[in-house]
């Protein structure tokens, strides 16, 4: 279960290490407002890709850790963990997240000098990506019970249909539908301060993309970020052969970080049930033009 005693009290004590760090940062450093690159994701959409490009421009540095809107145990991180944890970083850090669009997340950005990126992905491809992650991830709150399904096809369900409070009989563990987990992230799409990034135009060559879609892409980022490189510095430094994606820490072996993975993955039955709960979104995306895919 996902609210399990031991997991309250392990969050408490991280908190109180990360408001530690940020009080040492404020208090000792004076440091309370900092530069950073925050690069930020739904989850399962490339968010190492985004950070990959990031970290090869010069003057910001890697930070190991990510700021997520939710612990691998299922409980929903607070407005203050996320305060803390993103203080505690060295200024002219890049922040990998996974946080939604809402007030409290904003008014945290807005203590710092934030320059945001936001990547997503065809919610298909999340899907499929998601429930390969929790089969082989033992630390995520879904783990055991994605488990208990024989076959792919039930797991890949579940990522598409979520899984509803009390599945099975009394467990706290539950997950909303992808149609409507994501839409508490679509606010950055459309945010005037956030660079909005569809991982297909990002993943170039190598992921089955057009490489010079990425190549003016990365020209935008760095527009965005005042950095001038000429046009053969950007292909050297950023082709999309030169990146590696093995750095990542849920790269899965045998996945090529490529687009329309779906196709081969989804049944009849998982078209259907993904039209169900995310079919207009996909529309208003972008990735579909009508419901007859």
């Amino acid at each position: 279960m996902s609210y399990q005693a031991h997991n309250v009290a392990r969050l408490h004590a991280r908190d109180l290490i990360f408001f530690i760090r940020y009080l040492k940062e404020v208090v000792v450093n004076l440091d309370r407002s900092k530069s950073f690159l925050i690069c930020n994701s739904y989850p399962k959409s490339g968010t190492h890709l985004l950070y990959q490009i990031l970290y090869t421009i010069p003057g910001f540095l890697k930070w190991d850790d990510i700021v997520s809107v939710q612990a691998l145990c299922g409980i929903m991180n607070t407005a203050s963990h996320i305060k803390w944890k993103l203080g505690s970083a060295p200024t002219n850090s890049i922040i990998r997240s996974h946080l939604t669009y809402c007030d409290e997340v904003l008014d945290v950005f807005k203590e710092h000098d934030c320059k945001t990126f936001f990547i997503y992905r065809d919610l298909r491809d999340v899907a499929l990506s998601h429930a390969r992650w929790v089969c082989n991830e033992e630390r995520i709150f879904l783990h055991e019970l994605y488990l208990k399904h024989s076959s792919f096809d039930k797991k890949l369900m579940n990522s598409i249909k979520g899984v509803p409070l009390g599945t099975p009989f009394g467990s706290n563990a539950s997950q909303p539908n992808i149609g409507e987990d994501f839409s508490r992230w679509l606010g950055w799409i459309d945010d005037p301060n956030t660079i909005a990034i569809k991982f297909e135009d990002l993943v170039g060559e190598r992921g089955g993309g057009c490489e010079e879609t990425r190549l003016h892409l990365i020209e935008k980022i760095l527009a965005h970020l005042e950095t001038n490189l000429s046009t053969q510095e950007i292909k050297a430094k950023f082709s999309s052969s030169g990146m590696n994606p093995r750095e990542s820490h849920t790269f899965r072996k045998g996945a090529k970080g490529s687009k329309g993975g779906w196709k081969e993955a989804f049944t009849e039955a998982h078209k259907d049930a993904f039209k169900e709960v995310a079919g207009e979104l996909l529309i208003q995306l972008g990735y579909e033009n009508n419901s007859n895919w």
